[in-house]
């Protein structure tokens, strides 16, 4: 386990508890993707990045993908599906909100340019019912939007903003009926069902990353070498607790954190590593080492990880900035087998090949089979081969 606290601590050296495997690319060139977004069924991603860049891929098999339509040159900065599955929001730079729809895969323009203005759009969310979605921007901004009437799009700035910091991440728990922010220095804040925000701390870290597993009542954070965990009030949101751990030992910087399994998650670092986190426990666990990652390829390993998402409790894909994906597992337990069946054979088989003879022997030599009786047999069988060896003698007589 990584050492977890407030203060500086010695450096934890561990192996990776995944293996590297399978390795592709989603174009010869540099996507410059910024990150993804799975869907609720879990079959799809969506990847989004510079440029407008939009890739969807198959969660399973990354090598099934939709081609995608192209939509400008503004930078992509987040995508959230709707909790219905069949639409997602993607935001960026200048204003821009797009909509996905999956039905045909086509993506239009979501509105609200009156509004947004030119703003940097930096994260969105819908909320658990999806009839809102937040939208939050560089400036610390944020907003609630829907599709109105006439196509077009209702927002409204929320009240009881912070300083300014950019709101970097916002995330909407999938069974409390709350929402959370993340910032750069204005802390940690909680949506309630009125779209009221409430500060609850945390303010000393830039927060980069969040998740919120539906089987906890918390949301967790990275920044840096930080982990920080908000224990959700329901019935008083502005009573939710913040806790931050600093971790030792992890080999690099946190840039941001995705789900795996349950209430544990997987903790993106630069240089290229994973870390695991387990919000049940509150810990964190060496997960893929940067010096394994070199040793598997070279180049890879320069690149920066965007997102993850899992295909078994302990499998699944990376994405990296440039459009590299590769798959990790487990490493194999085929070593462990032939480890195991080599100690049989070594074993067992020369212990079966041994009784066998020693029958053979017994079965020709009653003297033998008389002294190992004595020797390793019961009462019962000792006692019936003192009367048989007795009824031998009688018989020689």
């Amino acid at each position: 386990m990584l050492c977890a606290t407030l203060s500086s601590a010695a450096a934890v050296q561990a192996e990776s508890a995944v293996v590297l495997d399978d390795m592709d690319s989603l174009s010869s060139n540099d996507l410059g993707l910024n990150g993804a977004t799975l869907d609720p069924s879990g079959r799809w991603v969506l990847a989004y990045g510079e440029e407008s860049v939009m890739k969807m891929i198959n969660a399973a098999d990354p090598s099934i993908q939709v081609p995608m339509p192209a939509t400008g040159e503004s930078e992509l900065n987040d995508a959230d599906y709707h909790p219905g599955g069949l639409t997602a929001l993607i935001v960026g730079k200048d204003g821009v909100v797009l909509r996905y729809s999956a039905d045909d895969h086509s993506v239009t323009d979501a509105g609200g340019h009156e509004e947004f203005g030119d703003s940097s759009l930096t994260a969105v969310a819908w909320n658990q019912g999806g009839s809102w979605a937040y939208v939050g921007s560089e400036d610390g901004t944020i907003w609630r939007m829907r599709a109105s009437s006439d196509g077009g799009a209702e927002v409204h700035v929320l009240e009881g903003l912070g300083t300014g910091s950019e709101i970097t991440e916002i995330e909407c728990h999938g069974e409390i009926l709350l929402c959370v922010v993340g910032t750069t220095y204005d802390g940690i804040a909680i949506i309630d069902r009125d779209h009221s925000l409430h500060w609850v701390g945390g303010g000393i870290y830039p927060w980069n990353g969040m998740v919120c597993p539906k089987t906890t009542d918390v949301c967790v954070f990275t920044s840096g070498d930080a982990v920080g965990m908000v224990n959700l009030d329901a019935s008083s949101p502005s009573s939710s607790e913040v806790s931050i751990s600093e971790i030792s030992g992890a080999g690099g910087v946190f840039t941001g954190i995705d789900s795996q399994h349950e209430d544990r998650s997987i903790i993106l670092l630069t240089p290229f590593s994973l870390v695991e986190h387990d919000a049940g426990m509150n810990a964190s666990f060496p997960w893929l080492e940067n010096s394994d990652v070199v040793e598997f390829d070279s180049t890879v390993s320069g690149e920066r990880i965007v997102a993850t998402w899992a295909t078994d409790r302990d499998s699944g894909w990376i994405l990296t900035d440039r459009g590299t994906i590769l798959s990790f597992h487990p490493p194999s337990g085929d070593s462990w087998i032939d480890g195991l069946m080599g100690l049989v054979i070594m074993v067992v088989f020369p212990l079966v090949i041994l009784g066998v003879v020693l029958s053979i022997l017994m079965s020709m030599s009653p003297e033998l089979s008389h002294w190992v009786t004595m020797k390793i047999g019961s009462e019962e069988e000792k006692e019936f081969s003192k009367r048989d060896s007795r009824r031998r003698r009688r018989g020689r007589k």
